[in-house]
C-alpha cells in the first residue's frame, strides 16, 4: 500500500508528459467534430440517412428521421431537450485543462484525477446515450400508421427495424476521445515500469 501511495504522489515522466499534451491537442477537435453518427439504410432511402451527434448539437437528415419516426409512433427527436449539450463543451474542456495542467506540473495526482473525472463521465454519457435510445425505441405511441413492436436501438452495432437498418457507431470525435482515454492506461504502465526499474 505504501509503494501504491508513494507512486500515485510522485512525479511523472518527461515522456509521459509530452503523451498528456497530444492528450490535450487531441480534445480540442472533438468540440467541432461530431462524436457519434447513427445512419439509417433502407431499400427506399438508397443514400441513407444519417444523425450526427456533436458535443453541443445534433445534424444530419434531422427532419427526414423525425418524418419517419411519426410513422411508428416515436417520440419526434429534438435538439432542445438534450440538455447534455449545454454541459458536455465544459467537460471537455475542463479534461484539456487537466491534461496540460499534469504535463506542465508533472505530477501524477493531478493526471491519476483528470484520467478518473474523464473515465467517469464517459462511462456516465454512454449510459445516459442507451437510456435515451431505450426511451425512444420502447416508448412507442399507439395509434401510428405503421405498428411495430418496442424495440431497443443498440449502442453500438446494427439494429433492424423494418426494412430499416440503423447503425451506431462512434464518429471521428468520438475515436479521438476513445484514444486519447486509451493513453491513461499506457502512461501509467510506463510509469510504474519506469520507476521499478529506477529501484531496482
Amino acid at each position: 500500500m505504501t509503494d501504491i501511495t508513494e507512486f500515485f504522489r510522485g512525479d511523472i515522466s518527461r515522456a509521459s508528459r509530452v503523451a498528456l499534451l497530444v492528450v490535450a491537442l487531441a480534445l480540442i477537435p472533438c468540440l467541432f467534430l461530431p462524436v457519434w453518427n447513427i445512419g439509417l439504410n433502407a431499400p427506399q432511402y438508397p443514400q441513407g440517412l444519417e444523425l450526427k451527434i456533436y458535443s453541443h448539437e445534433l445534424a444530419g437528415d434531422l427532419q427526414e428521421i423525425n418524418i419517419l419516426n411519426h410513422y411508428i409512433g416515436m417520440a419526434e427527436i429534438e435538439p432542445d431537450e438534450f440538455r447534455e449539450f449545454i454541459f458536455i463543451p465544459f467537460f471537455i474542456l475542463r479534461f484539456l485543462g487537466f491534461a496540460v495542467l499534469a504535463a506542465l506540473v508533472g505530477r501524477m495526482p493531478i493526471a491519476a484525477i483528470g484520467y478518473i473525472d474523464f473515465s467517469v463521465f464517459g462511462a456516465v454519457m454512454m449510459f445516459d446515450f442507451q437510456t435515451w435510445l431505450t426511451r425512444f425505441g420502447q416508448g412507442l405511441a399507439s395509434g401510428a400508421p405503421l405498428t411495430i413492436d418496442p424495440f431497443t436501438p443498440k449502442f453500438l452495432g446494427v439494429t433492424s427495424i423494418g426494412q430499416f437498418e440503423v447503425t451506431s457507431y462512434p464518429a471521428a470525435g468520438g475515436m479521438i476521445m476513445l484514444l486519447a482515454g486509451a493513453l491513461g492506461p499506457i502512461i501509467l504502465i510506463y510509469e510504474l515500469v519506469r520507476r521499478r526499474r529506477a529501484a531496482s
